[in-house]
């Protein structure tokens, strides 16, 4: 009996810290976006790291496929002078898998801009932990507009 409680134990341990991560990362992605409401600059920075890339898969006018690549300063710029509220809502339950130090999530959004539909899409960010905590390294987007309101 005691050998069997005492395995149990083990078990739940990392089963804990894995929820702990997990909860980590997701509020590192919450960070991000309640910055974006916010136009908080300063709060969507301490959630990337200071390398972080920001890259949208694109089709262009011709119906050419292309990675398109945006400075982060650009990014920061475009939503401290946004003239209208901005609102990204992820689905609910997104995944996140975590193994050590690297995280990945992948959230289905859809962007309201001045409360009206924007686009959808979808986020694909990696994470990585360091001694401060999560942070995000890249974010990989796709933006559609036919999309339906939540």
């Amino acid at each position: 009996m005691r050998l069997s409680l005492f395995a149990l134990l083990l078990l739940a341990v990392p089963a804990s810290a894995q929820d702990d991560a997990d909860a980590a990362v997701r509020a590192t992605i919450d960070q991000l976006f309640d910055g974006m409401r916010a136009k908080d600059t300063t709060a969507i920075r301490a959630a990337m790291h200071p390398e972080a890339r920001l890259m949208t898969a694109a089709v262009g006018p011709e119906g050419e496929r292309r990675v398109i690549e945006s400075p982060i300063d650009r990014f920061l710029t475009s939503i401290a002078a946004a003239p209208v509220d901005l609102d990204e809502q992820l689905t609910d339950g997104y995944p996140v898998m975590i193994d050590d130090g690297l995280a990945v999530a992948w959230t289905p959004y859809t962007f309201y801009a001045g409360g009206q539909l924007s686009h959808c899409g979808t986020n694909a960010f990696t994470l990585a932990r360091s001694d401060d905590g999560w942070q995000i390294v890249h974010i990989m987007d796709t933006r559609r507009r036919d999309c339906e309101a939540d």
